[in-house]
């Protein structure tokens, strides 16, 4: 074989910089909305930091959770972003207002959400020490694999009034 053409693949870097985004805080997940033109930054104080990846500047900035955000996910259509927290809880984003339009609490810290990607009504959600739930945001749950009933917390709340001690 040729030893060159098998160097050539084995870059783990790239071969061109970018550039960077400068850090209002310390990055956990990030998630690029469907077209590629936002980016969602879970942040290590709690926030969701938005960003335009196109000017490269800040779009939003969501005062989402008291805890690490772990996972981010957007909708199909952009309009809204899922978050996961240690915090337990779990809130979906209306990301034009920033505002909460549901809140879930688990049992235990969220490790992942995912929106369905096909039915902006579905979402996924690992909790730490409990099976995955598929919820349904009209308030039904199902708890994978078995798909029986899951021991999670009815919704906190439909609108939330306040963001800043959520």
């Amino acid at each position: 074989m040729n030893l060159e053409l098998l160097q050539s693949f084995g870059q783990s870097y790239p071969e061109e910089y970018d550039g960077s985004l400068d850090s209002v805080s310390v990055a956990g997940t990030a998630s690029f909305n469907r077209r590629g033109s936002l980016l969602a930054v879970g942040c290590n104080d709690g926030r969701i930091v938005i960003w335009d990846f196109l000017t490269r500047g800040i779009a939003k900035i969501i005062s989402a959770h008291v805890h690490p955000v772990t996972s981010v996910s957007w909708s199909r259509n952009g309009r809204k972003l899922l978050s996961g927290s240690n915090d337990w809880n779990v809130s979906v984003w209306d990301v034009l207002s920033g505002e909460c339009d549901q809140k879930y609490r688990f049992q235990s810290p969220v490790t992942k959400v995912q929106f369905h990607p096909r039915n902006n009504n579905i979402i996924l959600v690992c909790p730490m020490k409990h099976s995955p739930v598929l919820v349904k945001l009209d308030g039904q749950h199902f708890s994978l694999p078995n798909g029986g009933e899951c021991s999670m917390h009815k919704p906190v709340c439909k609108q939330a009034p306040n963001q800043g001690d959520d």
